[in-house]
């Protein structure tokens, strides 16, 4: 019997591990693609003087419904690609984002000009009680970088992981990691 339940202890263990090693792998996904498409807005606006707002509307946070290549669902892959546009004034297809292979994150991306609010004054969430409270205008052009997943499969935003990256810090922000 007592080695049943050091079985049995040892088996929660393990499977705890797994669970958190799995969660750990599809965030480090998130924050590796907002590199990429922090490095691919650098080089549009070496190109172009300006960044590109690939997603429609002007703030991130619960306030998007559209993300690139897909809506998040719970686990389910989606293929980088195509001339998909997310309503922004810019098509991510003009992006240079390598992608190795299908993302479980669904991205978003607005920008705008120096001296114009970032996120249009909108504070970000990054739990239930702290937001990260954006600049009213900033004097260089920004972007800020939204990805999305639900980890979990309980729908609703305040349930999903969420990475931030933006260009006014080279902070990347993790919003409930493991949910």
């Amino acid at each position: 019997m007592i080695v049943v339940a050091i079985v049995s202890v040892l088996s929660l263990l393990a499977v705890v591990g797994y669970r958190k090693l799995i969660t750990t792998s599809h965030v480090t996904e998130a924050t590796g693609m907002v590199q990429n498409i922090r490095i691919a807005q650098e080089a549009y606006h070496s190109e172009t003087q300006q960044y590109a707002s690939v997603t429609g509307g002007s703030n991130l946070g619960m306030g998007i419904t559209t993300y690139y290549p897909t809506n998040p669902l719970y686990q389910q892959l989606m293929g980088w690609g195509g001339t998909a546009s997310t309503g922004g004034s810019v098509p991510w297809t003009a992006l240079p984002v390598q992608v190795d292979g299908p993302v479980l994150f669904g991205y978003a991306s607005v920008a705008g000009f120096a001296g114009t609010p970032v996120n249009t004054g909108v504070p970000l969430p990054l739990d239930g009680s702290s937001t990260l409270t954006m600049p009213t205008s900033t004097p260089t052009d920004w972007y800020v970088i939204q990805a999305e997943a639900d980890l979990d499969g309980i729908t609703g935003f305040n349930n999903d992981t969420v990475v931030y990256g933006l260009s006014i810090t080279n902070q990347i922000f993790v919003v409930r990691e493991g949910q």
